[in-house]
């Protein structure tokens, strides 16, 4: 008969095996909702800068179109980089050369309207 030690050290050998040989022991189930880490934005030569990532076509472009809609209520505008599955934005007061709170609001936005178009259901 086996002592209570060997079968607690086989027992916690065998529950290291997956992690020792990097395979786990069930498969992830990947969700309909894609999981897009966020970054931050950072300031750079006196502008807002933040990358955009998008893995549908159809969420990039409302995410443009609502950027769109905003600059014409606000009338401010920003730089948009768009290349294939991301949007990079630069903002900055262009009269003044510098982030405004304007820049900062617009910032607020974007990240809302990226959350929200993102997460859209399809």
């Amino acid at each position: 008969m086996r002592s209570l030690a060997d079968l607690h050290e086989s027992f916690i050998n065998k529950a290291r095996e997956p992690f020792v040989k990097g395979v786990l022991p069930v498969k992830p189930k990947e969700g309909f909702l894609p999981v897009i880490a966020m970054n931050t934005w950072k300031k750079s030569e006196d502008y807002y800068v933040k990358k955009f990532e998008f893995r549908v076509q159809a969420h990039r472009n409302e995410f443009i179109k609502q950027l769109l809609e905003y600059e014409d209520e606000v009338g401010h505008n920003a730089k948009m980089v768009v290349n294939e599955g991301l949007v990079v934005l630069m903002l900055q007061t262009k009269d003044l050369e510098r982030v405004t709170e304007i820049d900062k609001e617009y910032a607020k936005y974007a990240d809302a309207v990226y959350k929200d178009v993102v997460l859209i259901p399809e």
